[in-house]
């Protein structure tokens, strides 16, 4: 880290007794003090998946102003369940952000069965209620800032025909993986897909604010009080970002435990307590609400299939760095997609009917 970058954020943010603490894919982060009051300095990275950081006063602006009012709306619906204050400066000589300490972070490695479950059933709360507080915001998709209209979704048009058109993409990414990989195909996973099609496109109501990144690094505990940091907020079916959490902790985290990126945290040795996570979640998010939990689970079945199309395309051509930090080189990713492929099976056989049922009753309404 440049140590003048450093110095001068201390300087412009006016705290001291800088504690390193450490760092993510994007930001290093350090323990500060301000009148008393202990809060986190992130100051974003020089180099970011091998490659220099380019700066955007766009999309940093838009990064940071989306973290503050997802923060806003979590302890409007929550209280205490992200920083309590939250500000930022951008500029290209010095970018940084100021928040409340928050907590220590998870530790999967020492958690009891229970304390996974408790832990995800507060975090499915959350998502919730948080997709309750309304956010005032136009557009959909990824948060997008320009100068002359702020923080705004950064598609415009009928969300009704974008989800449509995405649902059909999916199905056309199983034909193709199907086709090149017949280790995909199976008449059961096929009909599943359809039905989680299906079952979006008659539960989804409008586009609400929903978390994509609740990776472990950013779940912390203050006292019992479960804090989400670092999200990487979007405006849209909801549900779907419901079933990203699930197909991250139960497969996603698991499967990619022997990667540059995710090998520090030795996710395939605390397994049990990312799955046992994942069921505390589906638990909280839905209350017990059979129909929201076939929602989720056609979502993550989604979700899976995404994971799996992505490896396999980055079979073909040159890898990226970015993505051999990511997904590990292509021996990697080749091992990984038979793996896939019984995950995809395993996960439709096992959600196939509640999804009959869960259309079946919606048609019926």
């Amino acid at each position: 880290m440049n140590q003048a970058k450093l110095q001068a954020a201390i300087l412009h943010a006016e705290v001291e007794s800088p504690k390193f603490l450490g760092e993510g894919a994007w930001h290093h982060a350090w323990k500060v003090e301000k009148d008393g009051r202990e809060l986190v300095l992130r100051i974003p990275k020089d180099l970011v998946y091998g490659k220099p950081a380019e700066f955007s006063e766009e999309e940093l602006t838009a990064e940071y102003a989306s973290t503050e009012l997802y923060y806003y709306s979590v302890n409007q619906a929550v209280k205490g369940a992200a920083p309590e204050s939250f500000r930022y400066h951008v500029s290209e000589q010095l970018s940084y952000t100021l928040e409340a300490f928050a907590g220590k972070h998870i530790d999967l490695h020492h958690m009891t069965r229970a304390q996974a479950i408790e832990t995800g059933r507060a975090l499915g709360e959350i998502y919730r209620k948080t997709e309750e507080i309304p956010h005032g915001l136009n557009g959909f998709g990824y948060l997008h800032w320009t100068e002359k209209e702020g923080l705004r979704g950064s598609i415009t048009g009928d969300v009704n025909r974008f989800l449509k058109e995405e649902s059909e993409e999916h199905l056309s990414d199983y034909r193709e993986l199907s086709e090149m990989r017949p280790e995909f195909h199976d008449d059961a996973v096929n009909e599943a897909l359809k039905q989680a099609t299906e079952l979006r496109a008659q539960a989804f109501t409008k586009p609400l604010l929903s978390n994509q990144d609740a990776s472990p690094e950013n779940i912390l505990m203050n006292g019992t009080q479960v804090c989400l940091i670092d999200p990487f907020p979007n405006i849209y079916y909801p549900r779907g970002m419901a079933g990203n959490f699930m197909n991250l902790y139960e497969t996603f985290f698991i499967a990619l435990s022997d990667t540059e990126r995710y090998g520090k945290h030795r996710f395939a040795e605390c397994g049990d307590n990312l799955k046992y996570m994942a069921k505390g979640f589906l638990d909280g998010y839905s209350s017990g609400d059979s129909r929201i939990q076939a929602e989720v689970r056609g979502e993550q079945l989604l979700q899976l299939l995404e994971t799996a199309y992505s490896h396999f395309h980055l079979l073909s051509g040159k890898l990226p760095e970015e993505a051999r930090i990511r997904y590990g080189d292509k021996r990697q990713i080749e091992e990984r997609l038979a793996s896939l492929a019984d995950e995809l099976k395993a996960l439709a056989a096992s959600i196939s009917g509640s999804l009959a049922k869960a259309l079946e009753n919606g048609a019926a309404r």
